[in-house]
């Protein structure tokens, strides 16, 4: 029995060591057992502290609350590494190709003085341009004719009171800084206006044309040598000369054009320039200009399209780089990459090049300020090139753009041809054979496979003369107007302002189909000016081609100009 009550009694004193044993929460002037000693409650530290010949627990201390995580902020994100630049799939450089055959020479070029060949879509850069350059100078030249001041005194146009002084000074700094935001920095203009007292001022009427595809040019060289034989032509890489605004409605305004005149009063021989007819405030106008006159440049959009007044962009499934070009669309400020990587805005660095390999990963960045691949290039023959470049898409995807530069097409017919669509993540799409699956994508680039399939291979045509390629500087042929319009049923009437020719050769196509022709006069021997041809044969709701080429011998030899228009279309029925 007594053995009994010592157990229960040893279980008792266990139970009670084994259970927690909970201290009631200190509450200021309590009392506490040993001084110094601390404790917290609901977040108020308490110390035992001697007051008189007891120990109490003090009034505590509010403890700070223990901060959250940062959240990343964009900034932050942005600086996380991005993993798929580093992706181990990607081909390394040893395994591409030389970067010299992407380097592809230009199959249609344009002949300076001397038969100079001037690669204007290829490579090696024009001696004219200053591609490779990380600046160039620039000299506003403005031109006055009697019906065209260059005013500083502020009109009323529409509802605006504004001087052309005033226009001009507003717009050279965004000229500037459209410069700097398309090189990302690596490139920037310098702008002079000639001094008030230095301006062209010409005791005549406005002799140029308004009129898209007319030659004004010989006519400003000409009258310049003539009445301003002391202007001095060095000192800039490029000139632009400027009409004034005008008034609303005035004829001779709205054409803006570019050049590489000879001169006399140049140690070269030779100037470029640029020529704006109204339109001071056209920005991206003047920055598509200077496209032509400091970097060579060719057109990109359609003549077809420019002489006929049509909007129309889309050939198929490819169009002409309206949408991410300004070449082929003044209104835009952003180029391709192929044309960056002409005057060296994008390093070789920057571009990775493949012609043979039969399947390689390359990560594309769509960041301009990164130093990541940002093109990649494909050799498919001599003088073209398949080009793949990370782009914006709709909404938050990004995709990848594809496009086919063909130097066997001349400027102004579609040198440079773009898919319609981006390709997104986890799509694909066989071009030229080539198949290019976007294998990933994020904020910053796309992760692309390209695979080499042969399957509607790219067969380059034979080397043809260019219908729409302009003359040549030194071509004594000059056209001051033109017009090809209908003239009775299924016929039309060419009337040509033409000087320097002997010949005359026309001839009307369907404007697709180049071998489809409708009329053609053959070599006429004939130089007289205004030259009116008649048109016959024609046939309704089509749209034609009309090409005139002059000669500067009989018989349809010597030197050649020709002259396009887009302008018969849509004749009536009988």
């Amino acid at each position: 029995m007594q053995r009994k009550s010592h157990l229960a009694l040893a279980i008792v004193v266990l139970l009670s060591l084994s259970s927690p044993v909970y201290a009631a929460a200190p509450k200021a002037g309590s009392k506490c057992t040993k001084a110094g000693q601390t404790s917290t409650s609901a977040g108020i530290k308490y110390t035992c502290v001697k007051s008189g010949k007891k120990l109490v627990w003090n009034k505590g201390v509010a403890l700070k609350k223990s901060e959250p995580a940062p959240v990343p902020s964009a900034e932050t994100k942005a600086e996380v590494k991005n993993l798929l630049s580093s992706d181990p799939r990607i081909t390394p450089l040893s395994a591409l190709t030389s970067m010299d055959i992407c380097k592809t020479v230009d199959k249609t070029p344009d002949y300076a003085w001397g038969g100079k060949i001037l690669h204007r879509n290829g490579f090696p850069r024009p001696d004219t341009s200053v591609a490779g350059k990380k600046s160039a100078k620039i000299l506003v030249v403005p031109i006055i004719f009697n019906d065209l001041p260059f005013r500083e005194e502020k009109i009323q146009r529409g509802q605006v009171f504004s001087s052309d002084v005033d226009l001009l000074n507003e717009t050279i700094p965004l000229i500037k800084e459209s410069f700097k935001s398309l090189s990302v920095q690596r490139f920037e203009v310098e702008i002079d206006v000639l001094p008030k007292s230095q301006w062209l001022v010409f005791n005549r009427d406005n002799p140029l044309s308004g009129v898209w595809g007319v030659d004004n040019f010989t006519t400003l060289m000409e009258i310049i040598e003539k009445e301003k034989p002391d202007f001095n032509f060095d000192g800039y890489d490029t000139f632009a000369f400027i009409s004034g605004n005008g008034l609303p409605g005035q004829m001779g305004l709205g054409s803006a054009q570019a050049s590489h005149p000879r001169v006399k009063n140049s140690k070269s021989g030779f100037i470029n320039a640029i020529l704006m007819l109204g339109g001071i405030t056209n920005t991206t106008l003047w920055v598509h200009e200077f496209g032509h006159s400091l970097f060579s440049f060719e057109d990109l959009y359609l003549f077809s399209q420019a002489s006929s007044g049509t909007t129309r962009q889309k050939l198929g499934n490819v169009s002409v780089p309206s949408k991410w070009d300004l070449m082929s669309d003044s209104n835009k400020v952003s180029l391709l990459g192929w044309n960056k990587f002409l005057i060296g805005w994008l390093y070789d660095s920057e571009v990775r090049c493949i012609s043979e390999q039969k399947s390689t990963i390359h990560y594309l960045s769509n960041r301009e300020t990164s130093n990541d691949t940002k093109l990649l290039t494909i050799n498919l023959a001599p003088g073209v090139t398949l080009a793949a470049e990370a782009k914006n898409a709709s909404g938050t995807d990004k995709g990848l753009l594809l496009y086919l530069i063909d130097t066997y097409t001349s400027h102004g017919e579609g040198p440079v041809l773009t898919q319609n669509s981006l390709i997104t993540k986890g799509q694909s799409k066989s071009w030229l054979g080539w198949q290019f699956n976007v294998l990933d994508s994020n904020e910053e680039g796309v992760l692309i496979e390209a695979v080499k399939t042969d399957i509607d291979k790219f067969v380059p045509p034979p080397p043809k003369p260019a219908d729409n390629n302009p003359g040549q500087p030194t071509s004594p042929i000059r056209v001051t107007r033109g017009e090809v319009v209908p003239n009775g049923s299924l016929q039309g009437r060419a009337t040509w302002n033409v000087t320097g020719h002997e010949s005359y050769r026309l001839y009307v196509t369907d404007v697709v189909d180049f071998q489809k022709v409708y009329f053609e006069t053959g070599y006429v021997n004939d130089s007289r000016n205004p030259l009116v041809i008649d048109i016959k044969g024609l046939v309704c709701k089509k749209e034609f081609r009309t090409m005139t080429e002059f000669f500067t011998e009989k018989n349809g030899k010597g030197e050649r100009l020709v002259m396009p228009s887009f302008q018969l279309r849509d004749l009536p029925c009988p």
